[in-house]
């Protein structure tokens, strides 16, 4: 072993704690224990330096366990009320049968901390045994631990694993949301990310949130947890007292409603001529003529008529630009007896009539750009019917 990198004894070993918070509760929920060491003089050693100076997967284990032994006997000293402790494990011990779920077992039982506050942090993608991956979370959930699967949606992620491994918590890798605070198209899948892990039963982080753009996007995804250099660096101590966290997250909050504000104020001009479309259907209009003055706008794709069980009514009224490619999807583009029931727009428009719904941003099939749809339900001549009309997104 290389003498410049030996790793100090288990009394050098040191932890620092990162918090986790919940939006919703507006509060800490957590702490990260990250490992800090020191070689025998006292230089500081990351843990990637420490773990490549441990030569072998025993000295490796060893090594794992100590630094759990320090994260756990550092919480347990702070014993922050009602927060879990998130700990990384390696692959050597999260696989090794006689050493993992039993030997975090024993430092639990000896540091006093109840395995319930404990999350365990998977990097899933790193191991190719399904098998022996899915035997460890069991034995870590059986053990009454709870089990997050660390960096989802990087490199080789699997999403099937989601469902089948049935983790508690979901982290989502950095780059995400790094991503989502520069380009609007991940700023868009992010949400949909979130979704996806809410569907297969599992609680959403976001980690590396390190600015206030990120920040916003972060809580406009609906994720439970969130974690990052924005709301706080990692400290010596799991403190649950930290107002400088909180403040950060108010912060957050109250500038998000500014993005819905904008998004109002970017409807505004056309809410008029869409009600107004919309009073003429209900009056007997056929659909060209009520929706000519709203297809005026150069924001105003299409309109169209859908029924209560979700068909919709004749073709759509386009509006009538100069020749050009318009159709990214053109077998799609012809709608008329559409089945459009699933759609979101519909159900809601159906469950509150006469207030008006929009859409989250989607491909259109008629021109291949990102549109809204606004959609009003509305009666006439006792029969239900939903007015959709679809907006180009790209505009402005």
């Amino acid at each position: 072993m290389n003498a410049a990198v030996t790793p100090a004894p288990p009394a050098c070993l040191s932890s620092a704690f990162q918090p986790i918070v919940s939006p919703a509760h507006r509060r800490l929920v957590g702490f990260e224990a990250l490992l800090r060491g020191r070689d025998q003089h006292g230089a500081p050693l990351s843990p990637a330096a420490l773990f490549a100076a441990a030569p072998t997967p025993q000295a490796r284990r060893a090594l794992d366990l100590a630094a759990c032994r320090q994260h756990l006997s550092a919480f347990a000293r702070a014993s922050p009320a009602g927060c879990w402790l998130f700990l990384n494990l390696s692959t050597d011990l999260l696989l090794s049968p006689d050493c993992g779920v039993c030997g975090v077992a024993a430092l639990l039982d000896a540091c006093g901390v109840p395995p319930e506050r404990l999350v365990i942090e998977i990097l899933e993608g790193r191991i190719a045994d399904f098998a022996a991956l899915s035997r460890a979370v069991a034995g870590f959930q059986a053990l009454g631990c709870r089990v997050a699967i660390d960096d989802f949606g990087a490199d080789a992620s699997n999403v099937e694993r989601l469902w089948r491994l049935e983790p508690d918590i979901v982290k989502l890798d950095r780059r995400i949301v790094r991503a989502a605070g520069v380009d609007a198209a991940a700023r868009r899948v992010l949400p949909a990310l979130v979704s996806l892990v809410h569907e297969a039963g599992s609680l959403a982080l976001i980690e590396g949130v390190e600015t206030l753009a990120e920040a916003r996007v972060a809580l406009d995804t609906a994720a439970d947890l969130v974690q990052g250099f924005y709301f706080a660096h990692p400290g010596p101590r799991a403190e649950t007292a930290r107002p400088d966290v909180l403040a950060r997250l108010s912060r957050a909050w109250d500038s998000a409603p500014r993005d819905e504000a904008a998004q109002r104020a970017r409807l505004a001009p056309l809410l008029p001529a869409f009600h107004a479309a919309v009073r003429r259907l209900a009056g007997g209009a056929p659909l060209p003529a009520a929706c000519a003055a709203l297809l005026a706008d150069p924001a105003v794709d299409r309109c169209y008529l859908i029924d209560a069980a979700g068909v919709q009514q004749g073709a759509s009224v386009v509006r009538h630009d100069p020749p050009g490619p318009r159709a990214r999807f053109n077998p799609l583009e012809e709608a008329a007896g559409a089945d459009w029931s699933r759609k979101p727009y519909y159900r809601r428009a159906l469950a509150a009539p006469g207030q008006w719904q929009m859409s989250r941003p989607y491909p259109s099939v008629g021109t291949g750009r990102l549109c809204v749809t606004l959609s009003l339900a509305f009666e006439t001549d006792e029969r239900q019917y939903v007015f959709c009309c679809d907006l180009d997104w790209e505009q402005g």
